[in-house]
């Protein structure tokens, strides 16, 4: 029998495994991943979100295909996001800027993740949105 520290539930690390199931359910009805190019189609449904869903959508989309694709990191630049054309650029830092101070994201170097033990939390506030609608 293991006593485990009740404590160390509150310790994360950026290297835990990813609930593959969990972000694929988060992730399908919102994005697709073309298999040749490695870019982005968004749905209808994603088109209709708040700016700050669609950046937890996106960054969970990158971590999905570095998840499947070792060559792509699982980061990225604001630059990246507004070529994707899916909200305005000055709409697209300004909405960074919040999730980083709420601490829903991390940036290193001018590009900007979802660390892996934030995903649980991404699904639990997509799931409080569709309970609201």
């Amino acid at each position: 029998m293991t006593n485990q520290d009740p404590l160390q539930k509150l310790f994360v690390s950026e290297t835990q495994a990813v609930d593959r199931q969990e972000l694929a359910d988060l992730l399908s009805p919102y994005i697709s991943i073309h298999k040749e190019n490695r870019s982005f189609d968004f749905s209808s449904k994603f088109r209709d979100l708040p700016n700050a869903e669609k950046i937890l959508i996106i960054l969970s989309a990158v971590k999905a295909r570095n998840l499947v694709s070792n060559e792509v990191a699982d980061e990225i630049s604001p630059s990246e996001i507004i070529k994707m054309d899916v909200m305005p650029a000055g709409s697209t830092k300004t909405t960074l800027k919040i999730l980083l101070d709420a601490k829903d994201i991390k940036s290193s170097g001018g590009k900007y993740s979802l660390p892996n033990y934030k995903i649980p939390q991404v699904v639990a506030r997509f799931n409080q949105i569709k309970t609201e609608k």
